[in-house]
C-alpha cells in the first residue's frame, strides 16, 4: 500500500475551506426553529483571510474546550468523524449552558506526524456535521503538528439574556433537561472492549461517541431559570459548581433522579456492575442541563430532581421534596461526593474519570 503523502499546510487549509463551506454553515432543516431564529449568523467573513469578521447582532457568550488523545478519548474507541463531532459538541454545550445559541466557531487541530490528508478530511467532516446540526459556522482555526491528536474548539454564541450558574434562589426547584449516565456507561463498555450487541449498548456508545447538546432546552429556559449549568463533570460535580457560585445548598432527590433515568441505562447497569444511580450522579460528559428556577416557571419537558436550600454543597435526599417546596419528612440528606474530573498530566493517559 502506498504511504500517505505528508499533509501540507496550504493544501490542508484549502481542504478545510471546502469542507466548512468557506463562509458559513447552514443549519439542517431538522434543527429546532427556536435555535434558527436565535442564531442568525453574525459572520461576515469566514475562512480564507488572515482573520474572520463578525458583526454582532446580540450579546456574545464565548467559550473554548480542548479534547486530547489519551485524556478525553482513545483513537481505537472512535472514528475520526466521531472525534470531530464530540469535540465540537463538548465546546458548544458551554454556550447552551448560558441559554445561548452557537453561531460561529474556530478549530485548532494538533495532529501527529503520520496524520494524512484523508484523516484530516474525516475529522473535519465530523466537525462540520456537528456545526450544521446546531446552525453554527466554522470560520477559521489553526493547524500544527505534535505528539498526539488534540482538537481545541472555540465557540461564540448569541444570548439575549445569558443565564449564569450564580443565580439560584432559596426554594427554587432543580430541573433536569436531557439524560444522565449513558455516556459514562458507554465509556465503560469501550474500556471493557464490549461490542454493541443490544439496543441499550448502542445507545450508550452513541451517547459517548456522538453526544448531543441541549440547545432547544437551553433556549426554552430564558426568562424562566435563575441559574443554569451543563452536566459535563457528572450531576453531583456540576451541582457543586452551581451551589458554590450561588452560595446555596443543592439537594438532589435520589428517587426523582432514578425516575428520570433512561430504560437503556437501567438495562446496562447490571451488566456493567455499577448501579444506574451511580452512573447518573458521578459519570461525566452527558451534556444535559441542570437549572434552578421557580415552580411556576418550569418549562415543559424539564424534570424536577431536587431543590435549593440554605447552606452549601451537594446533598442527597432519599425522599422527594414536598410539592416542590423543599424538604419533606424522612431521613436527613447525606453529603454527596463531587464526581467526574478530566485527568491532567501523566495521570490522564488512561482516559479514565478521576473521583474527587
Amino acid at each position: 500500500m502506498p504511504r500517505p503523502r505528508p499533509l501540507g499546510e496550504f493544501a490542508a487549509i484549502a481542504q478545510l475551506q471546502a469542507i466548512f463551506d468557506g463562509h458559513r454553515t447552514r443549519p439542517r432543516a431538522s434543527q429546532p426553529s427556536a435555535s434558527r431564529s436565535a442564531a442568525r449568523s453574525p459572520v461576515e467573513l469566514g475562512i480564507g483571510d488572515d482573520a474572520a469578521v463578525l458583526k454582532p447582532n446580540s450579546r456574545f457568550v464565548w467559550t473554548v474546550d480542548t479534547s486530547v488523545e489519551h485524556v478525553h478519548f482513545e483513537r481505537h474507541w472512535l472514528s475520526l468523524r466521531d472525534i470531530g463531532w464530540r469535540s465540537f459538541h463538548a465546546a458548544a454545550s458551554d454556550v447552551c449552558a448560558m441559554a445561548g445559541a452557537p453561531t460561529a466557531a474556530l478549530s485548532s487541530v494538533i495532529f501527529p506526524r503520520d496524520f494524512s490528508a484523508r484523516e484530516l478530511n474525516e475529522l473535519a467532516r465530523g466537525q462540520r456535521d456537528a456545526a450544521r446540526a446546531l446552525g453554527c459556522s466554522i470560520i477559521g482555526g489553526n493547524l500544527a503538528r505534535g505528539a498526539e491528536l488534540s482538537v481545541t474548539t472555540t465557540v461564540i454564541g448569541a444570548a439575549a439574556r445569558p443565564i449564569l450558574r450564580s443565580g439560584a434562589k432559596l426554594g427554587d426547584e432543580l430541573w433536569l433537561c436531557g439524560e444522565l449516565g449513558l455516556a459514562a456507561a458507554g465509556l465503560r463498555l469501550l474500556q471493557r472492549g464490549s461490542t454493541a450487541r443490544t439496543a441499550a449498548a448502542r445507545r450508550a456508545l452513541a451517547a459517548f461517541r456522538r453526544p448531543r447538546v441541549e440547545l432547544a432546552a437551553g433556549l426554552s429556559l430564558q426568562r424562566r431559570a435563575h441559574a443554569l449549568i451543563d452536566v459535563s463533570d457528572g450531576l453531583c460535580g456540576d451541582a457543586a459548581h452551581l451551589a458554590q457560585a450561588s452560595g446555596v445548598r443543592v439537594v438532589l432527590s435520589t428517587p426523582l433522579v432514578e425516575a428520570a433515568l433512561s430504560p437503556a441505562l437501567r438495562a446496562l447497569a447490571p451488566e456493567l456492575g455499577v448501579p444506574a444511580l451511580e452512573l447518573a450522579l458521578y459519570g461525566g460528559e452527558d451534556y444535559a442541563l441542570l437549572a434552578a428556577g421557580p415552580r411556576r416557571a418550569r418549562p415543559k419537558g424539564a424534570r424536577v430532581i431536587g431543590y435549593i436550600a440554605a447552606g452549601e454543597g451537594v446533598w442527597l435526599s432519599a425522599t422527594p421534596p414536598t410539592s416542590g417546596r423543599g424538604a419533606s419528612a424522612g431521613p436527613p440528606p447525606v453529603r454527596a461526593r463531587t464526581g467526574f474530573e478530566h485527568a491532567l498530566g501523566a495521570g490522564g493517559r488512561s482516559a479514565r474519570p478521576v473521583r474527587r
